[in-house]
């Protein structure tokens, strides 16, 4: 059956891709495009005769035990009614091939439509209400984590290590901005903790035909942490427009969320000090990134260097903080109203 490579990139090497269906038994490939959302791992969207599926080469920095978890926690979910991906085991069991270097995995692929940016305010709401019953659903659930991303969403651990660079002139004033400013923002100790997505971008939402959620991807980042890193990362990604912050975007996912009760038992200072910090956290791991080289995937097609394409990340993510803190003074009065049941919108 002919085969067919859809995407604007170089046709790639297709070397993987037999051993791959016949390791998974996902019968003869028709379809092969390549996902260019993610940032880390490499992943394509493959329909052969028997379905449509997932497919990943994991980031070399990520251990397979995180496909173990993933499948410990989806299945979870999936018990309790919520859609998420499943993980494909091979005839031997296993949830990996090893081919060419590197870790292949394949999932199943969910219904649903996912987008860089919302159609409508509605999807936000959506979202927001998805994260509020998952949340719901992991407050007294525990888990023993195989592997975790070293030092993911560890604020503190980025601000050290920027702070031991020796900074080059190009990059001296992101780096004297991040040295001074974020710790200021760092979250107070102490606060509560459950398990959490921790990655909660927009494009990880699936929706079916008439806008309503139909599902969550990416189960790798599950861990431990406080809802303040949770919804501060979903929201300053979800608010995003471009080199500006959408303050309706950030409270139409939080009239979802408050929709599911969970948000009255949230202190708005500390949420809106998350989406700050969370923006700079973001913004700080690119620039370690420009001195190591190696992490985040870049564009080749606009950028001469994964440095160059890093560095422009970095000073974005300046910007939104930037435009963050000027929305504040109203974005904290609208939370103050929403916790509370009075009101949705900017004064």
């Amino acid at each position: 059956m002919a085969r067919t490579w859809a995407g604007n990139l170089p046709t790639p090497d297709f070397a993987w891709l037999d051993p791959l269906v016949r390791h998974f038994q996902l019968g003869e490939p028709e379809l092969l495009e390549a996902l260019g959302g993610g940032l880390v791992h490499q992943t394509w969207k493959l329909k052969t005769t028997q379905g449509s599926f997932v497919a990943q080469r994991l980031h070399p920095q990520f251990d397979p035990a995180v496909t173990e978890d993933g499948q410990a926690i989806g299945s979870w979910l999936r018990q309790q009614g919520f859609p998420v991906p499943q993980f494909r085991r091979a005839r031997d069991g296993s949830l990996h091939l090893s081919w060419g270097g590197g870790l292949w995995r394949v999932m199943d692929c969910l219904p649903g439509s996912s987008y860089s940016t919302p159609p409508a305010w509605s999807y936000l709401e959506q979202a927001g209400a998805a994260v509020g019953r998952l949340h719901s659903l992991l407050a007294g659930w525990h888990y023993s984590f195989r592997f975790q991303i070293p030092h993911f969403h560890d604020t503190a651990y980025f601000w050290q290590q920027l702070c031991q660079r020796s900074p080059d002139p190009e990059i001296r004033a992101e780096w004297q901005f991040f040295v001074e400013t974020v710790p200021r923002l760092l979250l107070p100790p102490g606060l509560p903790t459950q398990v959490i997505h921790a990655d909660l971008k927009f494009n990880n939402f699936l929706f079916d035909e008439r806008g309503k959620f139909a599902g969550l991807v990416d189960l790798d980042t599950f861990m431990d942490h406080n809802l303040y890193v949770e919804l501060g990362d979903a929201l300053r990604s979800w608010g995003r427009r471009g080199e500006a912050v959408e303050a309706e975007a950030i409270l139409a996912g939080l009239r979802g969320y408050a929709q599911t009760g969970n948000l009255r038992a949230l202190q708005p200072e500390l949420l809106l000090q998350g989406i700050q910090l969370m923006t700079l956290e973001l913004g700080m791991r690119f620039l370690l990134d420009w001195f190591e080289d190696c992490y985040w995937n870049w564009d080749p097609q606009r950028y001469a260097s994964r440095r160059d394409h890093n560095l422009a990340r970095c000073r974005r993510q300046i910007r939104l903080y930037q435009h963050l803190t000027q929305l504040a003074p109203q974005l904290l009065e609208s939370i103050y109203a929403l916790a509370s049941g009075e009101g949705n919108w900017l004064s």
